[in-house]
């Protein structure tokens, strides 16, 4: 989280605890927006295919290099022992792509990939193909870019 959004906190906690709360309800209060601002959870969003539930968690959609955790689970919700996860980052109303890149596991049905994903601002399409045992499972998922 950037300094000014955690600036941006603390300011509403300070007006919050001035004209609504007491001083016991402020700490509580004052130590939940804290611990949520330091949490940095990112974007999640979520997808089905014919054989998968695929969850892709992407630290920003900003410039620069970016994280991307997939969860990759069977349909009955467990996690999915597949060959390849690769995602696939295109922006298509100017016709661009980023170079394809293959997430590593990080645990079962959990992969992660760290790489330069967008190159301008606007809505990206990133396309995440799971490959198992022959078959290509691929998830859309829609990222409005900023700087």
């Amino acid at each position: 989280m950037t300094g000014d959004r955690r600036q941006q906190n603390r300011l509403f906690v300070l007006r919050l605890s001035s004209s609504v709360l007491r001083p016991s309800s402020f700490l509580l209060f004052a130590l939940l927006a804290f611990t949520l601002a330091a949490c940095g959870s990112g974007i999640t969003q979520s997808a089905q295919t014919e054989r998968y539930n695929i969850e892709i968690t992407l630290d920003r959609a900003g410039f620069g290099e970016r994280t991307a955790t997939i969860a990759v689970n069977d349909r009955a919700g467990q996690p999915a022992a597949v060959d390849q996860v690769v995602l696939a980052p295109v922006m298509e109303a100017m016709g661009m792509a980023s170079p394809e890149l293959t997430a590593q596991a990080i645990a079962p049905g959990r992969y992660q990939v760290k790489g330069e994903f967008f190159s301008m601002i606007g809505e990206w399409q990133v396309n995440v193909r799971v490959s198992a045992a022959g078959k290509d499972d691929t998830a859309r998922f829609a990222f409005q870019v900023q700087q």
